[in-house]
């Protein structure tokens, strides 16, 4: 209970408004470049199989890394949350969330190339640290080894905890699997993943994520379109119910504008993961010109929220059943209610692909940061993040959750805060090298 306190204490309204203040003010210094370049990079540097290096990632894996931590049980079971505690009006907010943090994105990982190390192998190389210790001296040295103890621990409980519980959840409630066996299961797999080091987490992620991410969104558009009068009139409802309040049935109390800002913008932050600095760590190991990594990184969200989360949204919101359901139950319950078995199963595997791609995509982040702080006992490290995933599956769910939401909003605060300063200071030369990258 103090933890939820805690969450909404932050959430609500402080770092939203400060989420959406901060995006506009990006938006505003770099002139809105993120919307003109964005798209055509994406379409360029998708296709080119350039080769990664021992300790550098190409911009095509780096993407399809990303979205593949990126894509996980915020997609499926945050959407549903939001929805049921902020209402339709949440899904507003998200996409919100989304497009702002393209220009999270694409700043931070700006930033982290242009201040890279030349020794691809050096600690901070592909890290947000990087340009933090370069900019924060003095009394502010601190913030990067915060950032990167930040990042170890909401790794661990926000993407490690969450990702694990949620499976764990979904699959004993629904097919009454053991928690343990669910547990040990989820653990070796992640073990085998991590023992394999960065060439296999990233060939992993890149080669699993986008047919999941294909087979689910097809899945869930074919619910749509067979379905467009409850699509369209769910559509409507996110609109109408971001701005306004929106009346419960039966004398429970409603949604208010204020419940749907909060829920959307801090679920759609959790899914995406815009701003908190992690974009760096896949789209930032490169040596190629700060701006193709950055316009790259800004598609994530795109890719995430605007695509993934927003079938979820409109599916959840057209079945209907949202005022009662929540988590993942409630978006697997709607598909199985559209397309029978096959809508479930659909959803059943989604959920566990997308954690387990999240969870190891995680332990690259905070992997990295472990070796900026220390470097020893690396191989401790990772059985103590395996560990951590054995332990999702018994944890009390509302608790990790809570405890996500405290730890992405102090990420945002680590990291946004000193990004900004940095931006301002440096914004001409930014916005002219982004400005000017056509031909790059």
């Amino acid at each position: 209970m103090l933890l939820n306190n805690l969450a909404s204490y932050m959430w609500n309204p402080f770092l939203c408004l400060l989420y959406v203040e901060l995006g506009l003010l990006f938006l505003w210094l770099t002139k809105g470049v993120v919307f003109k370049h964005t798209l055509p990079f994406f379409k360029k540097l998708l296709h080119e199989r350039e080769g990664d290096g021992e300790h550098t990632i190409s911009h095509r894996k780096g993407f399809l890394s990303s979205l593949a931590t990126t894509v996980g049980v915020g997609n499926l079971a945050g959407v549903g949350t939001a929805i049921h505690l902020g209402g339709p009006g949440a899904l507003f907010w998200m996409w919100v969330s989304a497009l702002l943090g393209m220009s999270f994105r694409m700043i931070t990982t700006y930033m982290a190339i242009k201040n890279n190390p030349d020794d691809p192998s050096a600690s901070t190389f592909g890290t947000p640290m990087n340009y933090l210790q370069k900019h924060c001296t003095g009394v502010f040295k601190f913030i990067a080894p915060l950032m990167a103890g930040t990042i170890i621990f909401k790794g661990m409980v926000a993407a490690n905890l969450i990702q694990a519980n949620s499976v764990a959840h979904a699959l004993h409630s629904e097919l009454g699997l053991p928690s343990i066996m669910i547990a040990a299961i989820l653990a070796f797999a992640v073990g085998l993943v991590v023992i394999g080091g960065l060439r296999v987490i990233v060939n992993v992620t890149s080669a699993l994520a986008p047919w999941m991410v294909i087979i689910y969104s097809i899945t869930g558009a074919l619910i749509l379109i067979s379905h467009p009068a409850e699509t369209m009139t769910a559509l409507l409802k996110v609109f109408k119910y971001a701005f306004t309040p929106h009346a419960a049935i039966g004398g429970a109390a409603g949604y208010t504008v204020l419940q749907a800002l909060q829920f959307g913008t801090a679920r759609g932050v959790f899914s995406h993961a815009s701003g908190i600095g992690v974009a760096p760590f896949l789209q930032g190991a490169n040596k190629a010109h700060p701006a193709q990594g950055a316009f790259m990184a800004a598609m994530t969200p795109v890719a995430d929220t605007l695509l993934v989360c927003t079938i979820t949204g409109l599916v959840v919101i057209s079945g209907d059943y949202w005022p009662k359901l929540t988590g993942a139950y409630l978006t697997t319950h709607t598909f199985y209610q559209s397309l029978g078995i096959f809508g479930y199963l659909v959803v059943t595997v989604s959920l566990v692909i997308f954690a387990f791609t999240t969870i190891i995509g995680w332990y690259l982040y905070t992997s990295k940061c472990y070796n900026f702080l220390s470097g020893k006992y690396k191989r401790t490290f990772g059985y103590i993040f395996v560990s951590v995933t054995f332990l999702g599956p018994f944890l009390p769910v509302r608790m990790v959750w809570s405890l996500g939401d405290l730890l992405v909003g102090s990420l945002l605060l680590v990291n946004l805060l000193p990004l900004t300063y940095i931006l301002i200071k440096e914004y001409r030369a930014t916005n002219n090298d982004l400005a000017n990258s056509e031909n790059l």
